[in-house]
């Protein structure tokens, strides 16, 4: 029951007394609306109280910087239990010691260093035991009799509180005062607990949200580092593929030209047959043509171009302009191309790129094959799909490069290359939106099966 409750409860027991008339009725209702008047001011301090509460607890809440946080708890503390210093202090684990963090004086702002030392009996205390701490008349107070720095500031009361969250002593509040009309109370203790509550959670929070920051810029710092590390690497790796490359190309492309040179050194010679001079003359226009295509291979994997220049094309005519240009080659080697194709429609293709394609599969299962071998080109329509086929019968693909086929500069089976034909290979099928993958047949040798859409 509340004292304005009592109060009331006690005017109303007078009420039989006055209708009686009973004339030492008057001083006792004298003396209950003293106390009701008392009572309501007590009332209207405590809705005070609470409201300045709440509206203190809703401000550091919205603060997440953590020195800001700290400076407004202090000057906020000092207003509410109107006092005249204050010290918020944070414990220092590693130490098991405390450090103040704020110190402030209601009329004269910060305190200066000296004066700190008045609340340390206090704040040891408050901080070992965990429990809120408060004297109302400090000179006398058994308590402090040995700490002379209460002594000598005159302090008169003085209240200190824990700072807990999570059950994890982050530090604590102090606040005195010298006047002796302002002794403090029960209620004051309970209003800056309460602060103290709201302000150890905002703590803890603007204290993880600063490790959240720090984290996040160590990330963002690790991040730019493995951006610059990776940088680093894809130059050197550049570099890496720019000189194989420009080994294999020296390499490869003097075959070529050394047949061409030879055979042209051949045609001068006057005692050669009309055959012969055809011959040499046929040799000489295949290896320029093996010589344009290597350089078309490098030109086409350096530039990354991805312009197509698509039209529909039978499937027919795109094959047998492969095999027309392929079959010399293949015949001097003892080789033959042999076609079965099931669908013959047309297809959506730039069809020198994609003729490019079959030729690079082509190349690879001739250089693969010993005289004898046969390359098999199959079509067949696959759902909304068209499915092509190339089948020799080479010694197939080794297992250790099958994952690894269709990079740069992974061969098989070729004595000479540019290494960038199936790389080429599969640049151009996925630029058409199609497919390709490499099988081995067991005892047929390789299979390359490429896919295109019907409907692309």
């Amino acid at each position: 029951m509340t004292e304005l409750t009592r109060q009331l409860n006690a005017l109303e027991a007078t009420l039989p007394r006055l209708r009686r008339g009973d004339p030492t009725v008057f001083y006792d209702v004298t003396v209950i609306l003293e106390k009701l008047r008392e009572a309501a001011i007590a009332l209207e301090r405590r809705q005070a109280e609470l409201l300045t509460l709440y509206e203190v607890g809703r401000d550091i809440a919205s603060i997440i910087d953590l020195g800001q946080l700290l400076e407004s708890t202090m000057d906020r503390a000092i207003v509410l239990v109107q006092a005249e210093r204050g010290f918020l202090v944070l414990r220092d684990a590693k130490r098991d010691d405390f450090e103040v963090a704020v110190a402030r004086q209601f009329s004269a702002g910060e305190v200066d260093e000296a004066q700190v030392e008045i609340s340390h009996n206090i704040i040891r205390r408050v901080m070992s035991t965990r429990e809120p701490l408060m004297t109302t008349n400090a000179q006398e107070d058994p308590r402090f009799q040995s700490s002379t720095s209460i002594v000598a500031y005159s302090i008169r009361s003085a209240m200190a509180v824990p700072l807990i969250a999570k059950d994890e002593l982050i530090g604590a509040i102090y606040v005195d005062t010298r006047m002796k009309a302002r002794a403090y109370s029960v209620g004051d203790l309970s209003l800056l607990s309460a602060l103290a509550d709201q302000a150890a959670v905002a703590i803890r929070m603007a204290r993880l949200y600063d490790e959240l920051q720090q984290r996040n810029r160590e990330l963002q710092a690790t991040l730019d580092e493995l951006r610059t590390t990776q940088d680093e690497l894809i130059r050197a790796e550049r570099l890496s593929v720019v000189g194989r490359m420009a080994s294999s190309i020296i390499h490869d492309l003097k075959n070529p030209m050394t047949s061409i040179k030879g055979f042209a050194q051949f045609l001068g010679r006057d005692d050669l047959s009309p055959e012969q001079r055809r011959y040499f003359s046929a040799t000489i226009s295949r290896s320029i043509d093996r010589f344009v295509g290597m350089t078309q291979e490098i030109l086409d994997y350096v530039r990354g171009d991805v312009s197509l220049d698509l039209k529909w094309v039978p499937v027919s005519e795109l094959i047998n302009d492969v095999r027309t240009f392929i079959e010399p080659d293949f015949r001097a080697k003892g080789l033959r191309i042999q076609t079965d194709l099931a669908f013959t429609g047309s297809v959506l293709v730039d069809q020198g790129k994609f003729q490019r394609v079959f030729l690079n599969i082509a190349n690879n299962a001739r250089d693969a094959m010993d005289p004898g071998g046969v390359l098999t080109i199959t079509s067949q329509q696959v759902g909304n799909q068209v499915e092509f086929r190339l089948q020799d019968t080479g010694p197939g693909i080794p297992p250790e490069i099958m994952d690894r086929l269709f990079e740069p500069f992974v061969t098989h089976g070729k004595p000479s290359g540019t290494g960038l034909g199936l790389a080429i290979v599969k640049k151009v099928v996925e630029d058409h939106g199609g497919t390709v993958r490499a099988e081995n047949s067991p005892g047929q040798g390789a299979c390359f099966v490429v896919t295109l859409p019907l409907n692309p």
